[in-house]
């Protein structure tokens, strides 16, 4: 088992979850196990202060969308050339493309190289199964490009 934390890669492979983002600094052969780099994103109920519904639908609350958890992904993204995004859900619940949305506005560095998203059922994957799909699908962006 080796530790994630190579900045010199070819592609980032980064999950946005609710509670957590995962990044994996390169994509490491099948037979290797490589932990993610995780990043911890702000405890949603930390300023819990018995709002009314009105407000959370007008964004006055904590939220795993906080731009600063999205700045703490993007600036744990090194030199990866590329980067790929996982995400669960559609609309607002998938936070990948909330993150993909908030670095093409304020991190156009690392938005020119996000090369594409990819939508997966998450909270039945393991990691391993996590890096299969995105192995599978940078197979099919590199054939194409």
């Amino acid at each position: 088992m080796t530790e994630s934390n190579d900045h010199t890669h070819e592609v980032a492979i980064v999950v946005v979850r609710e509670r957590e983002a995962l990044i994996w600094h390169g994509l490491p052969p099948r037979t290797e196990r490589v932990i993610p780099q995780r990043i911890i994103a702000p405890d949603a109920h930390r300023d819990h202060r018995h709002m009314r519904t009105s407000q959370a639908h007008h964004l006055h609350h904590a939220d795993a969308d906080d731009p600063k958890y999205f700045d703490e992904i993007a600036s744990n993204l090194g030199d990866a050339e590329r980067i790929l995004l996982v995400g669960h859900g559609h609309g607002r619940s998938n936070l990948s493309h909330g993150f993909a949305k908030h670095v093409e506005r304020h991190h156009r560095g690392v938005s020119e190289r996000v090369i594409g998203e990819m939508n997966a059922n998450l909270p039945a994957l393991q990691d391993h199964e996590i890096l299969d799909l995105a192995r599978h699908w940078y197979a099919g962006y590199v054939k194409t490009t």
